[in-house]
């Protein structure tokens, strides 16, 4: 067990282990679409909110795609523990739209944009780099689950990139200094996530696997040290990785104040 790809072998060929595996995904990408409708119905702008309720359907069809997998090997989506959820503890270390501002009729403000595409950013940025983990690690050992796993990878890049867009069009009203705050801060919360669930996913998956003591030191160390990086250097305001990429009706009438750039480049602190 000292390489990513032993280490999935070995989840594999336990059925606990692939069963946890699985379920964390599936019901990670279902709450990854969490109140993402709620946000479309506060943004005025049509064309904006038609990308923001893509998103939302997007990630939908990610998690019942997760879902039939899972079922296809025999398991059931079940919830996960309080220490597994992800998205609770984005929300608590300050990540993205606060649920009481959701609660709020109020339309979003320009601030409001910001903190969510932040956020957004932030999470999806996170989404990529673990699906790139996943594929990497799982390798030919488990190929229906990678054909996914790259599927939904490539929705992730366009995720990424549209909300790329949309705080480079933000700052360049004049709001860069706020979308630069912003983006550090939500990818610093994203961090402190980040690093509580995987130790307890670490945890509970390599008491499963049996993994001796200083497998599991190693391991937490090992997400200690990403976390110190992205919290030391978490970038600014990069480019979109792809081009035009949420378009939706009305692209043709208002894309002009609402496109994306043309630049690909690569992510910067993901």
């Amino acid at each position: 067990m000292l390489t990513r790809r032993s280490v999935f072998r070995r989840i594999l060929a336990h059925p606990e282990a692939r069963e946890l595996l699985m379920n964390s995904l599936a019901v990670g990408e279902a709450d990854s679409a969490l109140d993402l409708d709620r946000v479309a119905e506060h943004i005025p702008d049509a064309v904006l909110s038609r990308r923001v309720y893509r998103h939302y359907a997007e990630e939908n069809r990610h998690a019942r795609l997760f879902r039939k997998r899972l079922e296809g090997l025999g398991y059931s989506v079940h919830p996960l523990p309080p220490e597994l959820d992800y998205e609770r503890a984005a929300q608590r270390f300050g990540m993205g739209t606060p649920k009481a501002r959701l609660d709020d009729p109020t339309p979003f403000s320009t601030d409001d944009l910001v903190l969510f595409f932040s956020g957004s950013k932030a999470g999806e940025e996170r989404a990529c780099a673990e699906m790139e983990g996943l594929i990497a690690g799982l390798g030919e050992a488990d190929p229906e689950t990678v054909s996914l796993l790259r599927a939904i990878h490539a929705d992730e890049i366009r995720h990424v990139s549209y909300a790329t867009a949309e705080l480079q069009r933000l700052a360049a009203e004049g709001r860069r200094e706020d979308v630069l705050r912003t983006l550090r801060s939500a990818r610093r919360a994203e961090a402190r996530a980040h690093r509580q669930v995987s130790r307890a996913f670490m945890g509970r998956l390599f008491r499963l696997l049996g993994a001796p003591g200083w497998l599991r030191l190693f391991g937490g160390l090992a997400i200690d040290a990403g976390f110190a990086w992205r919290w030391l250097f978490p970038g600014g305001l990069d480019a979109p990785l792809v081009e035009n990429p949420m378009p939706v009706p009305g692209d043709d009438i208002e894309g002009a104040a609402l496109g994306s750039p043309t630049t690909s480049a690569t992510m910067e602190g993901a």
